[in-house]
């Protein structure tokens, strides 16, 4: 057991070490898929049209989407085109979170876990720099320990990394 000192010490290692267990980024013993897999599985999600995974969540996504589009800027259908969005609507960035967190919820879905974590930083990383908006209650080293996680994963491709990237030299 640690006594108050040492944890007074350590505070960002301990927020990390709990972040970790509370995300479960360690997937270690359950890792079903492999990185080609997981590769292939990111580009699929990333080119679904949004309306198919978030109107679940929001019986006015097709209004959004058609408001987004009708905006200058080029058009938002899928989650590619509005993670990489000059500026994305927030709120299909806060929807896109609660979509990747309800897949990362339930053991039924069809994402990867290691896919739904990464949708999920994802949408905070663009919020932030796109945006100029947290949509997470995470400090600093607890986020940057995230996205650190997420720019180690072999799989990602270079323009999902820079996203990630991205947000860690925001918050840095």
């Amino acid at each position: 057991m640690k006594d108050q000192n040492e944890q007074e010490d350590h505070p960002q290692e301990d927020n990390a070490q709990s972040l970790t267990y509370m995300m479960d980024l360690d997937f270690g013993s359950r890792e079903l898929w492999g990185p080609d897999e997981l590769e292939a599985v990111l580009a699929h999600q990333l080119s679904a049209p949004l309306e198919c995974d978030l109107g679940h969540l929001d019986k006015g996504l097709a209004g959004r989407l058609e408001a987004a589009n009708s905006a200058d800027g080029p058009p938002i259908r899928t989650f590619a085109d509005l993670l990489h969005h000059p500026r994305p609507p927030v709120e299909l960035l806060e929807l896109t979170k609660r979509f990747a967190k309800a897949c990362r919820s339930h053991r039924q879905s069809p994402l990867p876990d290691e896919i739904a974590t990464v949708l999920y930083f994802l949408s905070i990383a663009v919020a932030l720099t796109q945006c100029g908006r947290r949509i997470t209650k995470m400090d600093d080293p607890s986020l940057g320990y995230s996205l650190d996680w997420g720019l180690k994963q072999p799989w990602l491709d270079e323009p999902t990394r820079e996203l990630l990237r991205n947000a860690r030299r925001a918050i840095d």
